[in-house]
């Protein structure tokens, strides 16, 4: 069925080889056109399940907490730049960018350089008075000794005294305010707990700035209008944001360097990254594989031969991705240097047979004939065992992996027919010009030194290949997989390092955990929060964890604020305490009239009449402030469920999330780190479940082309040697398994078959059996198809992605060894076969 199907293309490519030009050069102009559609996409949490689990709880916060999309400016000074020019600069650079426009609209959504605004302290006047008015809605038990300190008599005058100094230096209203509801300085402790987490940073507590603790860099935190998905809206800003900081910069600003990393500089370089890699990978291997079909068989027609077949089927899958997929992520980027790897290994098998049949005599027509029914049947064979190698990728859980199984199949099905029909077209069509086009016999790569070398010491060479396969696959069981995913990220790209400089200049890289509860009754949650929060506080004093924040340190639950109303009563004479402040103001000239609120509420503590506050009506206060944005990341409600966050911050290795995980037996848990081992978990699950049904699938495409089980065990041997000798190479040079390398193991068993299954049917063709002959005939065209597809994903190696540097370094050694293990463990296995049963 198959040999007349080669053999009518044969016939077709005889008669028609003009048309299918024509067809070929039209279908390759459309798919040209479609190509400009495509977009890069190089967000890589959008490539893995996000239904449930860490995964999606990590997206969803990320999104509502606003975090995804923050764009942060960095300004550093350099040694001898004076601190007040250096904040100044800043100052003016902050309010510049609150000016700045991008397409005619305001850039940002709000731009902050303060911890506290000047319109933040009026707007939120109201919460302030709230809250520093009842200390029990602030306060922890831990807060109480500094308290007592504050509270005793000397103190409270001391402190009458600086707010009457203040009063007379700053007289502004809304200064009068705060003293008057705050008179005790406690504001620098309430605020205090609401900065406690924020994002893990450490700055200068002397300064309102986001200023680093040695002073050398100042943040700029800022929310841009459209999120960073949005790319040409990010690519915009970025170049507005350069023009800005060229403008800006004069001679006031000299010494002070200006970055930018965040959201919408990191999607914008990596997008670029990724459409630089992609292009590169495609035309570096291009070059080299046509390059080596040049040096073999020294003629210049040979690369259109080849090139213009391969480059359409690329093509034509490009055209076919921008109408699916519409985008191209980290791992479907590759594709391009896949199909170069692959697809010309079909056109080197093809014209390496035309050029032997032409080179003794055959003609035209049988030739071609020969060609494709011959050598034609073991590419089609190869060539779907790669496809299924691909296609059992489909049925994982990882979309990314899916969209790869997608494109590699569809794209050397496309490769497959542009060279099964394109490239004898081209053959029969130079071969009909009034020019004679000669095919000399090629004499390069014989393997006349290895077939001696196996036919003289077969069981010496079997004993040695078991030896070395018995020394990599002891190492082979010690590859480690990476479990960082900061060690996958492009090389050279300017925004990640800016992170790197960010997270050390304010308290160095920090890891964040989510600890999530969810529930009706608001109150009830946040006294789960606060029994959550006692294990956490054990934990940061263990050293486990650095830092944390939840809801229930800024909106305590009623059983709380009763608890620290009787403990504060129980510590302090409150009695006292509000006769020394009457006495402290009348000594200074205030009126007790003015702070009427503090004294009411010290009178109603004393008496165990606190004012007890509802969850809600606490937040509902704050919503009317801008310290609504220090809960928002703390508390979402949908329906009438209401979800609270807890976030922890800490330095990896310290803390066991599974650990923290039984110690918080009805809490959710995520985090950067949580989703990593998410991402492995799949990853690791499907490529067990998915390798293992690649073999049995590609056991089974082998056996129905050769119809014997001997044959098809001896074909699929040098694979697993092949396989075995590239895990233990990898263990050897620290090469790790990753999420984007892992995909290739199921690629290589497609590959790596193909060299075995050319070599066996050359063998058995026409009844000959003989193996020396086989490997002198097919065996450069098995190095040259191996050279191609290592050239090819080789290309990747170069990549600035580190994923895929690695992808091409897998590639690279799987399939070498599956080479070495063709041309030297099958060759040697028939011998001795031949050798012990003869021609049977």
């Amino acid at each position: 069925m198959r040999k007349q199907i080669l053999k009518g293309i044969a016939h077709l490519s005889l008669r028609h080889h003009r048309k299918i030009l024509l067809i070929f050069i039209g279908l390759f102009a459309m798919a040209f056109l479609l190509t400009g559609r495509l977009r890069f996409d190089p967000d890589f949490l959008k490539l893995f399940p996000a239904e449930k689990g860490p995964i999606k709880l990590y997206m969803e916060n990320l999104k509502e907490a606003g975090t995804f999309d923050l764009l942060f400016i960095l300004l550093e000074k350099e040694k001898g730049v004076e601190a007040h020019h250096f904040i100044d600069s800043g100052m003016r650079m902050a309010e510049g960018l609150k000016r700045l426009e991008v397409n005619g609209k305001g850039a940002f959504k709000n731009v902050r350089y303060q911890k506290v605004e000047a319109e933040d302290l009026e707007k939120a006047m109201p919460a302030f008075s709230l809250f520093l008015t009842h200390l029990h809605l602030f306060l922890d038990e831990g807060d109480i000794p500094r308290l007592k300190e504050k509270w005793t008599e000397s103190e409270i005058a001391k402190q009458v005294r600086k707010n009457k100094r203040v009063l007379i230096s700053q007289a502004s209203f809304a200064m009068k305010d705060l003293i008057r509801v705050d008179p005790f300085e406690m504001r620098w402790l309430f605020m205090e707990k609401w900065r406690a987490g924020m994002k893990g940073m450490e700055f200068d507590e002397s300064s309102n700035l986001f200023l680093s603790k040695d002073g050398n860099t100042l943040l700029i935190i800022t929310e841009p209008l459209r999120p960073a998905t949005d790319l040409p809206f990010s690519s915009a800003l970025m170049e507005r944001l350069k023009e800005f900081v060229s403008s800006a910069h004069t001679e006031e600003t000299k010494g002070i360097k200006v970055s930018f990393t965040g959201a919408h500089p990191i999607a914008t370089a990596e997008a670029k990254t990724l459409r630089f890699d992609m292009q590169s990978s495609l035309i570096t291997s291009l070059i080299l594989v046509l390059l080596l079909f040049l040096f073999v068989y020294r003629r210049w027609i040979t690369l259109l031969f080849v090139g213009l077949p391969l480059f359409g089927g690329i093509q034509l899958t490009m055209g076919i991705a921008s109408l699916t997929l519409g985008s191209l992520n980290i791992l479907t980027s590759a594709f391009a240097a896949i199909l170069v790897g692959l697809g010309i290994d079909f056109a080197l098998h093809l014209y390496d047979r035309y050029q032997q049949e032409r080179a003794v005599g055959r003609d035209v027509p049988s030739a071609m004939e020969t060609t494709l029914t011959e050598t034609g049947l073991g590419i089609w064979t190869g060539a779907f065992t790669t496809i299924f190698a691909f296609a059992i990728l489909y049925f994982s859980r990882v979309r990314g992996i899916v969209e790869l199984a997608f494109i590699v199949s569809i794209g050397l099905l496309c490769a497959l027919l542009c060279i099964t029909f394109v490239l004898p077209s081209f053959l029969i069509w130079v071969d009909g010009r009034k020019k004679v086009y000669s095919y000399p016999p090629i004499q390069a790569l014989r393997f006349k030194t290895l077939s001696s070398l196996l036919e003289r010491y077969p069981l010496h060479t079997l004993f040695t290949l078991i030896g070395i396969t018995l020394f990599f696959a002891f190492f082979a069981f010690q590859v480690e997989v990476e479990r960082d995913f900061r060690n996958l990220r492009p090389k050279e790209v300017r925004s990640l390092e800016v992170l790197d400089r960010m997270a050390k200049a304010f308290g160095g890289r920090r890891w964040e955990a989510m600890v999530i509860q969810e529930g009706q009754d608001l109150s009830a949650l946040l006294s789960r929060e606060e029994e959550t929060t006692h294990i956490l506080k054990r934990y940061q004093e263990d050293g486990k964890i650095d830092s944390f924040l939840s809801l229930s340190s800024l909106i305590p639950s009623p059983e709380k604020q009763k608890r620290i109303g009787r403990a504060i009563r129980e510590s302090i004479d409150l009695k006292k305490v509000r006769e020394d402040f009457i006495k402290a103001l009348n000594v200074n000239g205030f009126k007790a009239d003015e702070f009427q609120d503090i004294l009411q509420s010290l009178e109603a503590m004393n008496l165990g009449n606190e004012r007890i506050f509802s969850p809600e009506a606490l937040i509902a206060s704050l919503e009317q402030s801008p310290l609504k944005k220090g809960i928002e990341p703390l508390l979402k409600k949908r329906g009438e469920t209401h979800r609270v966050v807890s976030q922890i911050y800490y330095q990896k290795g310290r803390l066991s999330l599974d650990q923290l995980e039984r110690d918080l037996p009805d809490v959710s848990i995520t985090g950067a780190e949580r989703v990593e081992s998410e991402i492995l978990r799949v990853v690791k699950e499907d490529l067990f479940l998915l390798a293992p049904i690649s073999l049995l699938i590609i056991l089974l495409l082998v056996f129905s082309h050769f119809r014997r089980w001997k044959i098809t065990l001896f074909t699929l041997t040098p694979l697993m040697m092949g396989l075995i000798w590239m895990l233990g190479a990898m263990a050897l040079l620290g090469i790790r398994i990753n999420f984007v390398n892992a995909v290739i193991l199921p690629m290589i068993i497609g590959m790596g078959i193909d060299n075995s299954i050319h070599l066996m049917h050359r063998y058995l063709e026409g009844g000959g059996k003989d193996p020396v002959h086989a490997l002198s005939t097919t065996g450069r065209a098995m190095t040259m198809c191996t050279i191609t597809t290592m050239l090819g994903f080789g290309s990747l190696v170069t990549a600035r992605y580190q994923a895929l540097s690695t992808m091409g370094w897998v590639t690279i050694l799987g399939m070498g060894f599956c080479l070495i293990a063709s041309l030297t463990l099958l060759p040697t296995i028939l011998i001795l076969w031949k050798g012990r049963h003869g021609e049977q």
